[in-house]
């Protein structure tokens, strides 16, 4: 089955330095995104959702810039980036979620990435 990439840009009133560690590190995404997060003996995320385990590697870190995590296993080829971007205008911050996995339905990872950015919003208070 194809992958689907949904990509979206959430606004924040915090700063990328603030935000840094709620997407890089288990106690930070498990604080809004999973049920659990845990990192393996390989050094690898172990997200927890939806009753299972998914496994994922961080591929790509940039201190307060991005992450990217790369699902391995029954998840291969699905990915999540979280990518910080600031508006030149007026200094704003946005996260950037792009979300390729094997979920097309639209509507349903809208609502689905709002939620999770509403609960990170009301922790950081962004």
């Amino acid at each position: 089955m194809a992958k689907y990439k949904y990509v979206q840009e959430f606004p924040f009133r915090a700063s990328p330095k603030v935000l840094y560690n709620y997407i890089s590190t288990p106690g930070g995404l498990q604080q809004w995104f999973a049920d659990r997060v845990t990192l393996n003996s390989d050094n690898q995320f172990v997200f927890y959702w939806d009753d299972r385990d998914h496994v994922a590697d961080l591929t790509s870190s940039r201190l307060n810039k991005s992450s990217r995590f790369d699902f391995v296993g029954q998840d291969a080829g699905n990915y999540l980036e979280f990518k910080f971007v600031t508006s030149e205008l007026d200094n704003s911050t946005y996260l950037k979620v792009t979300d390729q996995s094997d979920n097309h339905d639209v509507d349903d990872l809208e609502s689905m990435w709002t939620e999770l950015i509403d609960n990170l919003k009301e922790i950081v208070g962004g």
